[in-house]
């Protein structure tokens, strides 16, 4: 509804958009050319600036109608202004010269807004609200003082009723072109978010190809290093030496085994004492428990002392508590036999220990640094190769899938492309990614 309410009530006569805009696609015909993003966000940019042309050509005119309305008002302002209103009642007569005084003052006002032919969306933009804040304003006026108008100013009513009818008619129109230049923008705006998005992706899977290639050649060079010491372990074993140190690892672990097997003896005797043990412990001397837990957990430090005495001694002290009673035990003769038998094991224990250890630590001298010592250093390198190998892998199946998911959502987008691309430009574009 118009908002200048003393205009009299009758049917609209606004221009409609042109047509021909949607018609067009039916004649257009579907090749189709492959094109990059960036060839598709220039286009994007030359379609978007040919609507808009195209759009302020065909306002031109209406501009200037509203121009020339604003000149027609100014002039119609500047006639009201000269003109002597005959008032029947005096006493109306200074309310009706200051209603006439602040119409003309804002006929003047607003007519005198500086309208310049929009070149641009933005100059469009500024035109249009210029505009409607005008037809506010000079509705406010028009509206609160319409009786005068009528009354006393009817000479330029009508005349100002057609100008502002065709303004606000013509904002009709700049409205329907603004929108529609709009709804381009929006459309175009949004097809170049998604070329800025598949340029984005394009940069991420390039990105995944790239660290995917980086972790391809960590994984040959691992795999051509663990070629490499394989064939130098293999000459390695081909030398007489190799033979010899088999040999030492085989008495070593021959002598491993006695020496777990001796313990093993040992433990089987010293387990029987383990509870009398625990009850003598209490209140003893911290020497005392170190002899203890060596005699019971740990025999094999006795070779570290070079008299066993008292170890010995502390077995006979241990025998004489359970045989006194001073330790109570259900089965005291059962662990005071084992106490003697430990007593008559401990000598030959620790000399047979120490021998064996003693074989062990000569065979194990001949080892270090030997060919075998060599290829362990070697294989131990394969295997860190490997960890890193399989590491890897995984790593690279990791960006591999980021990279394939990358590439389906690029594929969709550069399918939303084109299609946008169509609808904008009513062309058929094929969209390739530049390498």
């Amino acid at each position: 509804m118009s908002p200048f309410s003393f205009f009299k009530k009758k049917d609209k006569d606004i221009s409609k958009l042109d047509k021909n805009i949607s018609n067009k696609s039916k004649s257009m015909h579907r090749s189709e050319d492959v094109i990059t993003a960036d060839f598709a966000f220039e286009e994007l940019e030359r379609k978007e600036n040919d609507i808009t042309k195209n759009r302020l050509d065909k306002l031109k005119t209406i501009c200037e109608e509203i121009k020339q309305s604003y000149r027609t008002i100014s002039n119609i302002a500047i006639n009201i202004e000269m003109e002597e209103i005959n008032v029947e009642e005096e006493k109306l007569t200074p309310l009706i010269r200051n209603t006439k005084n602040i119409i003309v003052k804002s006929l003047k006002r607003e007519s005198a807004n500086t309208l310049e032919i929009p070149k641009t969306f933005e100059d469009l933009t500024k035109f249009k609200e210029t505009i409607i804040s005008s037809i506010n304003r000079f509705g406010e006026v028009t509206s609160s003082h319409s009786t005068v108008v009528n009354t006393f100013m009817k000479k330029h009513a009508n005349q100002l009723r057609s100008e502002l009818k065709k303004i606000t008619e013509n904002s009709e129109i700049i409205d329907e072109f603004y929108n529609d230049i709009l709804r381009n923008k929006e459309a175009i705006d949004k097809c170049k978010n998604n070329l800025k998005d598949i340029n984005n992706k394009k940069m991420e899977i390039d990105n995944n190809s790239s660290i995917i290639e980086s972790i391809s050649k960590i994984i040959i060079e691992k795999e051509n290093e663990n070629d490499e010491m394989e064939k130098e372990i293999e000459q390695l074993q081909a030398l007489p030496s190799y033979g010899k140190s088999l040999g030492y690892l085989k008495e070593i672990e021959k002598m491993e085994k006695e020496k777990d097997k001796l313990i093993q003896s040992y433990m089987e005797i010293s387990n029987q004492l383990s509870k009398a043990t625990h009850k003598y412990s209490y209140g003893t001397s911290k020497r005392t428990k170190e002899i203890i837990n060596i005699i019971i957990k740990e025999p094999d430090k006795i070779i570290n002392d070079a008299d066993i005495s008292p170890y010995l001694e502390f077995l006979k002290n241990l025998k004489e508590s359970i045989d006194t009673n001073k330790i109570p035990l259900k089965d005291s003769t059962k662990v005071i036999q084992y106490c003697d038998r430990l007593i008559d094991a401990l000598p030959k224990f620790k000399h047979d220990l120490k021998e064996i250890v003693s074989n062990l630590k000569h065979l194990k001298d001949y080892t270090n640094n030997s060919t075998i010592e060599e290829i362990k250093k070697i294989e131990d390198r394969i295997k860190e190769n490997k960890k890193t190998i399989y590491a890897e892998s995984l790593r690279r199946e990791e960006f591999n899938k980021q990279k394939i998911q990358e590439e389906e959502k690029s594929k969709q987008l550069v399918d939303e492309i084109e299609e946008q691309l169509f609808r904008i430009c009513r062309k058929r574009y094929k969209i390739v990614m530049q390498a």
